[in-house]
């Protein structure tokens, strides 16, 4: 809480500098004394080793007192090696664990335990056996009525050679915390096709299940990338998270920085599926400004367009439209960025739209109004209003896209 109100109070002297009447100050003053009054009236809360639903158990007399010592401390691990210092747990030719006890006491030093490998088993134990280092977790649980131990042993594994670069093309990936856009893209920066993956309900599994679910939705996600021989392109997202939010949404951002973005590195280096990440500025923008007419996409499609092009190292040149308009007003706009940045006019584009009111981008809206504005002036023309079947359907969706643009493209008032 202390680095939040630092945070907060540089950002409210920051906008004091520039504006002493911006509305983003009542809110960041009101966030300001929430946490002063937190930190004047913190009470520290009990810690319980072991989880809270052991904990209850417990305390409601379903389990006893040896058995919530045994499930609390249920395991312990250490690194391993097959030459070195470092001797805790070692896996033995013959089947065999051998566990140091740190007694001084001669011939009780050592626990060698039996080790049990089944026929599935059988080839990654030749594996350890003829690896250097490794890292062992000894793990003690009930099973079915009795305490049994059991060894899991992880180790690197080298990564193959890449056989999906970026030679036919790169796939976009745009994410949310709700689901993931993804765009194929050719060599040119052409779109070839896009597809979503949901996440759904995410923050209300429990650990074990969650992180089973992402794993399965990111294998989706690098099948769809090797189906078209293509590496994956996405942003270098920072997750640096300045203030807490809701429950629900905390959990939401947790499970993507902490469990999606590293789980799909992994899958496609194992898969050998190439893996690059872009700068995030102005993906979304960039899409919805120059994109949203010619492909009728949602936002979060054509900003992962937006980031394989960028993968490919493609650059987005403003379209001319956008110049002639800067030309007429660039000396009124106050700038965001610094001069030199290359996303410095589209910041420019974007603040006067904003300040335009004009936010809609997509294809339905600009044909609704279209629609609107023909049957006005037919209406004061006393015209016959044939051409009000532009391929808009009742309920307010295209069926025909090709009248639908060549009504747009034919309108005056809409080039």
């Amino acid at each position: 809480m202390g680095k939040q109100l630092n945070t907060i109070t540089k950002k409210i002297n920051t906008i004091k500098e520039h504006d002493t009447h911006d509305r983003r100050l009542k809110g960041l003053y009101d966030r300001r004394s929430s946490i002063i009054a937190k930190l004047h009236n913190l009470m520290l809360t009990p810690v319980v080793f072991g989880t809270k639903k052991l904990f209850r158990d417990r305390i409601l007399g379903k389990i006893s007192r040896e058995e919530f010592k045994i499930r609390r401390d249920s395991s312990f691990s250490c690194i391993g090696k097959k030459q070195g210092t470092n001797k805790n747990i070692k896996v033995l030719t013959d089947k065999m664990v051998k566990i140091r006890t740190f007694s001084k006491q001669n011939g009780r030093k050592w626990l060698i335990i039996p080790l049990s490998v089944n026929h599935v088993q059988e080839r990654w134990f030749q594996e350890i056996l003829n690896i250097d280092k490794y890292t062992a977790t000894i793990k003690r649980k009930f099973f079915r009525g009795e305490v049994r131990y059991f060894v899991h042993v992880s180790y690197d594994i080298p990564s193959p050679a890449k056989r999906y670069g970026y030679e036919y093309g790169a796939i976009g990936l745009d994410f949310n915390y709700n689901f993931a856009a993804l765009t194929n893209v050719d060599q040119h920066g052409t779109l070839l096709s896009y597809h979503s993956i949901s996440f759904e309900n995410l923050h209300s599994y429990r650990t074990d299940k969650r992180n089973d679910y992402i794993s399965y939705k990111m294998d989706k996600v690098v099948n769809y990338c090797i189906n078209r021989g293509k590496g994956i392109v996405i942003e270098n997202l920072k997750f640096d998270q300045e203030f807490s939010y809701n429950k629900k949404r905390n959990r939401k951002l947790s499970n993507l920085k902490t469990t999606a973005l590293q789980l799909l590195e992994r899958k496609c280096k194992k898969r050998g599926v190439s893996f690059r990440k872009v700068f995030p500025g102005y993906t979304s923008l960039i899409g919805k400004y120059k994109y949203s007419r010619l492909h009728n996409l949602s936002t979060h499609h054509l900003a992962s367009y937006v980031i394989a092009r960028r993968g490919l190292g493609l650059k987005e040149a403003i379209p001319p439209v956008y110049d002639w308009v800067l030309s007429q007003v660039e000396e009124f706009i106050e700038p965001r960025l610094k001069k030199g940045s290359p996303y410095r006019r589209w910041s420019m584009i974007h603040s006067l739209l904003k300040h335009s009111g004009i936010t809609s981008f997509k294809t339905a809206e600009i044909l609704k109004k279209a629609v609107l504005m023909n049957y006005v002036l037919n209406s004061v023309t006393s015209a016959q209003p044939d051409n009000l079947k532009a391929g808009l359907s009742k309920n307010g969706k295209i069926d025909d896209y090709h009248k639908a643009w060549k009504f747009i493209h034919d309108t005056p008032f809409c080039k």
